[in-house]
């Protein structure tokens, strides 16, 4: 009788310390959770370099409006321009968007890269900064890691800034892709914008 309680109570005991165990275990797995995901560990963007860019995700697609403003014909060749322009400036808090630091798009597979005649950019549309274009990818952001074409040239509050660039073919218009970068708290994004696009029958090569 006295063997058959000593068990009961060895069975007890091991139960009691067993469940205590499960409860130690869960309660630290709990605890754990809400370190991983408390707001002070949670970024929203991450440093390449010495600035801040938007986490994938994170990033605000109509941060600038970017409007095709012409696509003409000049002698021989046609003249896209473009104007981006910030609708609500600021330090990045509070819904404002930071000064853009600069653009690009990145090209369909029917434009031929030889038919990039010229770049350049204004500040009002009328007096033209040229620069040489390149297509190569943008080693200051994240956001676009293919070849692009880069206009590093920004904005400032809410005036437009124009891009102008020069062709030899005329491409059609539609739907292209583009990226911006910004400040720490605005960072960069991908967007879509009217530009150039390829013909119905693909365009050159």
């Amino acid at each position: 009788m006295k063997t058959s309680r000593l068990i009961t109570s060895g069975v007890l005991a091991s139960f009691i310390l067993l469940s205590a165990c499960q409860r130690s275990a869960s309660d630290e797995l709990i605890a754990l959770n809400k370190i991983e995901n408390s707001p002070a560990l949670t970024n929203e963007s991450f440093s390449t370099g010495t600035e801040a860019t938007s986490a994938p995700g994170a990033c605000n697609s109509n941060a600038y409006t970017v409007s095709l403003e012409s696509h003409t014909q000049v002698g021989d060749n046609w003249e896209w321009v473009w104007s981006v322009q910030n609708p609500n400036p600021g330090n990045g808090n509070n819904g404002t968007v930071q000064d853009l630091s600069n653009w690009g798009m990145q090209f369909g597979t029917c434009v031929n890269w030889a038919h990039v005649v010229a770049a350049a950019y204004s500040n009002d549309g009328t007096a033209w900064t040229g620069f040489t274009p390149s297509y190569s990818v943008d080693p200051s952001q994240i956001c676009q890691t293919a070849p692009v074409l880069k206009f590093d040239y920004g904005t400032t509050g809410s005036a437009k800034t124009y891009y102008r660039l020069t062709m030899s073919y005329n491409y059609a218009t539609g739907l292209s892709s583009g990226y911006y970068k910004s400040g720490n708290r605005t960072g960069c994004c991908t967007f879509y914008f009217t530009g150039i696009n390829c013909d119905d029958d693909g365009g050159p090569r």
